[in-house]
């Protein structure tokens, strides 16, 4: 869903610290838009942010519906528009 935005995000696994470690890049075009510090982004850069990760995870869970409250609080309107995009058309998907 971050590419839907122009942005990208990757997880890395800290396995001996028991911690995951989230990079966000919220320009693709540029490096230094890349941050490790999930504190950095805006509340709507955070929420699509976290909105995205939880939708992926979602995908291996397979579970027939997932419930969620007031996600879009701190969403701009482009971003609201592309995750309820999102979220419809893969539920259309899974029926």
């Amino acid at each position: 869903m971050l590419n839907k935005k122009g942005s990208s995000g990757q997880i890395e696994f800290l396995h001996e610290d028991r911690r995951l470690k989230l990079v966000v890049q919220k320009d693709n075009t540029n490096e230094m838009s890349q941050t490790k510090d999930v504190k950095a982004l805006s509340g709507g850069e955070r929420s699509f942010t976290t909105l995205s990760l939880l939708l992926a995870l979602g995908e291996s869970l397979e579970t027939p519906f997932r419930v969620m409250d007031e996600f879009d609080v701190f969403l701009d309107p482009v971003s609201r528009k592309i995750a309820l995009d999102t979220m419809v058309s893969d539920r259309k998907a899974y029926f």
